[in-house]
């Protein structure tokens, strides 16, 4: 993010260009493995799978939106649907934990990992309130930071990179 009252100079650290490059996000992302702990449930409990899954993937999927949002408010309300989404996993870990689905000690694990991404999400929360408190909810137009290389329009063979101009 620039911020407009430091002479474009940015607020953000500089090794963060893209949502993956953000610690919280590496983080949850790497707690896609509670997948991979939910595939021997039983039919039974297949709804519990489900719903841990949902919730899970859901997490850096907000992140994602929100960091690539147009204003901060936006960035805002994905935070806290972020947070809202890994609250819901853990208690579908804690009941899975509970009925036998899940050990306890990778319950324990997982469930640590996911309080020590909770704790990021509140402090970028903390942090976007007081950036909208200070410069108003819109996000300067340098936020997103993309190579837009990446993105080619029409013919591929042309390569040439989709520009957005703002």
């Amino acid at each position: 993010m620039v911020d407009a009252g430091n002479n474009g100079e940015s607020r953000q650290p500089a090794g963060i260009r893209r949502v993956e490059d953000m610690p919280v996000y590496q983080l949850l992302y790497l707690l896609a493995e509670v997948e991979r702990r939910s595939r021997d449930y039983p039919r039974d409990f297949v709804w519990l799978r489900g719903q841990k899954l949902r919730s899970s993937e859901s997490v850096c999927a907000n992140l994602t939106e929100g960091f690539y949002s147009q204003y901060s408010t936006e960035y805002l309300q994905c935070l806290f649907r972020c947070r809202r989404e890994a609250r819901e996993t853990q208690t579908h870990m804690c009941y899975a934990r509970d009925v036998g689905m899940l050990e306890k000690t990778i319950a324990v694990d997982l469930l640590g990992r996911y309080e020590d991404g909770l704790v990021q999400i509140s402090q970028l929360i903390s942090s976007v309130e007081r950036k909208i408190s200070n410069y108003g909810k819109s996000k300067p137009v340098a936020s997103v930071h993309e190579i837009t290389e990446e993105y080619v329009v029409g013919d591929a063979s042309n390569h040439q990179p989709l520009t957005i101009n703002h």
